[in-house]
């Protein structure tokens, strides 16, 4: 009765969110007079180009405001509620005896390297080297707004069938087969390894810990709280293509691929988003991760993905390094005692789960059959960052 109960609440609560959110697509963030899509190098470097920017200057501004407001109101709760005091000590990172940086493994050197990489070419390919493959698509948040992105996300054309089917044959073809393509040789590994908002938000997990921010209590109340937020949004990602509408105006990445490459972009709900998403990320790594549509929907052909995430349950020891690490709260690879693959359809490939286990080759990365990451004991008592601890 208690699980019906909360399913049917979780129903109501994201049909409401997706009419709601179905009659605000057009509210208005920041607007220009006429969008701009006359880009070159030299515009990169004129004032014409920072005023370009001025959305994402007042996104960047209002983000920052949010977060200290949200600390501040912390630490009120903190000095009036003992209770609460003592929750967040025991929950919640407090970023203080942290053990000695560990030397970053091959395997994220390559992960971040791609990430930034993947980032500039993806906002700046067209102007930097002069090739556009329109018609390859990827299944990731970029932006089709952005003209100048080398090639094309494959969420405009999901969110848009009507468009897809007006266009030629051999286009719709290039489109499914390199989104196919995509999803069976990296899965989530695209959101873990290509994505721009997952760069954006590893940067603003990053500047929280060297403020030395307590960052928000990760445990199955807030990844429960969550779900309701995913379901809205994947909801209004399906329900908008065929209900008339554009998704674009809902995705955050409108707010910075398109401005970033010098195109003058008015912003609706997309701007109020971004400003969410960077206020949840620099408190909880990966936020939007969780509840991104475009991600779920690769997820849900986890099982075909050449990328896999191996456990050697004879060596694990269950200490829960592994859970506490992981940016997706993925119970699975913690709790398994018997199945040797444990990838599940949420994981984005980080790597946080293999870093952090203290284990010799209890966790594994593989792609295709052959091991690209194993956990080590040596690498983690050389010191590991303290991830988030996790309310079990």
């Amino acid at each position: 009765m208690k699980s019906r109960r909360k399913l049917i609440v979780t129903i109501l609560v994201c049909g409401g969110l997706a009419a709601l959110a179905y009659f605000s697509w057009m509210l208005p963030f920041y607007e220009f007079d006429v969008n701009d899509y006359d880009v070159s190098f030299e515009k990169l470097f004129s004032a014409e180009y920072l005023r370009t920017l001025v959305p994402l200057f007042i996104i960047a501004a209002l983000s920052a405001v949010g977060i200290v407001l949200v600390v501040k109101l912390r630490k009120q709760m903190v000095k009036s509620d003992r209770r609460y005091s003592r929750f967040a000590d025991a929950h919640t990172s407090k970023q203080s005896g942290r053990a000695p940086k560990q030397k970053p493994a091959l395997f994220m050197i390559v992960r971040r390297t791609v990430m930034v990489v993947s980032a500039v070419v993806l906002i700046w390919g067209g102007l930097i080297f002069g090739l556009k493959m329109s018609s390859l698509s990827l299944p990731l948040l970029s932006c089709p707004w952005n003209s100048e992105e080398m090639t094309a996300s494959s969420c405009y054309y999901l969110s848009h069938l009507n468009e897809l089917f007006q266009l030629p044959i051999k286009k719709i073809l290039l489109f499914v087969g390199s989104t196919a393509a995509s999803v069976i040789l990296l899965g989530r590994a695209v959101c873990g390894f290509i994505c721009p908002m997952g760069l954006i938000q590893d940067v603003m997990d990053r500047l929280r810990r060297r403020t030395k921010t307590e960052g928000i209590a990760a445990n199955e109340k807030l990844y429960a709280a969550l779900t309701p937020i995913k379901w809205t949004l994947v909801l209004v990602f399906a329900g908008l293509c065929f209900a008339g509408g554009n998704f674009c105006n809902f995705c955050p990445m409108v707010s910075v691929s398109p401005i970033l490459a010098g195109i003058s972009t008015s912003l609706y709900v997309s701007g109020f988003l971004m400003i969410f998403v960077l206020i949840g990320s620099f408190f909880k790594r990966r936020l939007f991760c969780s509840v991104c549509p475009v991600g779920y929907m690769v997820g849900l052909f986890h099982k075909v993905s050449l990328f896999r995430v191996k456990k050697d349950c004879t060596a694990c020891t269950e200490c829960g390094a592994c859970y506490e690490a992981c940016p997706m709260g993925i119970k699975q690879i913690y709790t398994e005692r018997g199945k040797a693959d444990v990838t599940d359809a949420n994981c984005i490939m980080c790597g946080e789960c293999v870093r952090c286990c203290p284990e010799d080759n209890a966790l594994s990365l593989t792609f295709a059959g052959a091991k690209i990451y194993s956990s080590s004991r040596k690498k983690l008592m050389s010191g590991c960052e303290p991830a988030e601890k996790v309310r079990r």
